[in-house]
């Protein structure tokens, strides 16, 4: 390869304090080992006067494209950043709206990448980038002011570490709560749409007071309070309340399951799979599943195992005869292996759909459990609780959860709170007669345990399901404060 003529932008040295010239940190952009070969395969030739960024790119830009708008320093970092990721000219021109939804984002290429950008550069990229999926994932139309909304609210989101992030650190969880305050100001069904996408509905199948519910329900989020906490667990636990929520909104999701959306369900050619007798498989990739099928007796609490062959990240959903979702798992069995619990509602038969991370061997059981379950998992058969009196129970299983109701009377608060026993971490939420989400709380009542205080508003049943992370006893009570 020809070396770069003085004047290029490849060839140019970044001045002190540009975005090149800062040493990375450790996990930052890669190592730089620039090429000349890569501005051919990038396409024309870029000059130091590369054109300004002035607002918004136009349309979803590649890497390729945002070239154009670089200083010569910039151009000189995305490079390099590019050609150690070992991206082909069709990798250079993919959009990043592709896998921002996906399990492939964020891909090491894009940290590295964002960390060569001026912040107002990156607001640009990832606004344009997240409008462009929101758009075309959803169907939902972002008009010029909410554009503009958006680009407030993420201008103070360090998005280099947001991109590059683990979700492990209070600084992670910070940036996330304000990427999500920005979509639930500007474009809530936006948001909505994203909260639904893993129970495959989309926002245009639900009815109008169930998408006014979940409206209210984003409106009642304090995230300017939120994104700015020093307690990013608290934050985070009111996101994740409002997952709760959203079920709260949509009683027969809970109930049911969710149709797919998709259309991609076919129960035809499911291989038979008996209760009790391991049956081997292979994935010739990540976008061909296999799906099996088993005839479940009512009443029948099965336990679905994937035990990881050359296949190293298995995972298990579960649908029902008519293609609706019930269930899903990645690595509660273990290293890796999915382990998936349901009890079945009615005899007849459950698709068993293994997937994963990459191709190879695995091996599914399907087996008859013998757990038998304390407390029921619904609110039909919930286990009366007399206030005052502390009742027990045991989560058999990572996923069991127990219900519980007691009379409530109007106008009186209570304290409902669980005590740990060996289940470390336990959960609980609130519902009405009607099966609506009314509350819920993870680590109120300090060492993990959980505390809540509703005030009722009439007489009658309240339901309390008790949930955590893992298996264990507990003690629940409900008390007047």
């Amino acid at each position: 390869a020809a070396e770069p003529e003085p004047g290029d932008a490849a060839a140019a040295e970044p001045e002190p304090g540009d975005a090149a010239a800062a040493e990375p940190e450790p996990g930052d952009a890669p190592p730089t080992t620039a090429a000349a070969s890569t501005a051919e395969s990038l396409g024309p030739e870029m000059s130091d006067g590369a054109e300004e960024v002035g607002g918004d790119f136009p349309g979803e830009p590649s890497w390729a494209e945002i070239l154009d708008r670089m200083d010569a320093s910039e151009q000189s970092c995305i490079r390099e950043a590019l050609d150690e990721a070992g991206l082909d000219s069709a990798g250079r021109e993919s959009a990043m709206s592709r896998r921002l939804f996906s399990s492939d984002f964020p891909m090491a290429e894009d940290a590295a990448m964002f960390a060569c950008l001026a912040a107002d550069t990156a607001v640009d990229i990832f606004a344009t980038s997240m409008i462009a999926a929101m758009e075309s994932e959803f169907g939902t139309e972002v008009s010029d002011d909410e554009r503009a909304c958006l680009r407030d609210w993420w201008s103070g989101i360090d998005l280099a570490a947001l991109v590059g992030s683990t979700g492990e650190s209070p600084d992670d969880a910070t940036n996330v709560l304000a990427v999500l305050g920005g979509m639930a100001d500007c474009v809530p069904d936006g948001l909505i749409s994203l909260l639904l996408a893993d129970e495959a509905v989309s926002l245009e199948e639900l009815g109008e007071d169930e998408r006014t519910c979940l409206r209210e329900l984003l409106a009642e989020v304090d995230w300017d309070g939120s994104a700015d906490s020093d307690d990013a667990e608290a934050a985070m636990t009111e996101v994740f309340a409002l997952s709760f929520g959203l079920l709260g909104c949509l009683p027969d999701l809970v109930e049911t399951g969710v149709e797919q959306s998709t259309g991609e369900f076919s129960p035809e050619g499911a291989t038979p799979a008996v209760v009790g007798e391991p049956v081997d498989g292979a994935l010739d990739s990540a976008e061909d599943p296999d799906l099996f099928v088993f005839e479940a007796a009512e009443g029948g609490l099965y336990e679905i195992r994937v035990v990881p062959g050359s296949l190293e990240d298995p995972t298990v959903t579960l649908y029902d005869a008519d293609g609706s979702w019930l269930g899903y798992d990645d690595d509660s069995g273990g290293s890796l292996a999915p382990r998936l619990f349901w009890r079945a509602g009615s005899s007849g038969p459950l698709h068993v759909e293994v997937g994963g991370y990459g191709s190879g061997s695995y091996t599914l059981t399907i087996a008859a459990s013998g757990v038998d379950d304390d407390h029921a998992n619904s609110s039909e058969g919930a286990t009366a609780a007399a206030v005052g009196e502390a009742v027990g129970g045991l989560l058999e299983y990572s996923g069991d959860v127990d219900y519980f109701v007691f009379d409530a009377v109007g106008g009186e608060s209570y304290e409902i709170g669980v005590a740990p026993g060996t289940l470390d971490d336990p959960t609980v939420a609130l519902y009405d007669a009607d099966g609506m989400w009314l509350d819920y709380d993870d680590d109120s009542g300090g060492s993990l345990a959980p505390l809540l205080f509703w005030s009722a508003d009439g007489s009658g049943p309240l339901y309390v399901e008790v949930g955590g992370y893992g298996s264990g006893s507990y003690t629940l009570t409900v008390e007047r404060p």
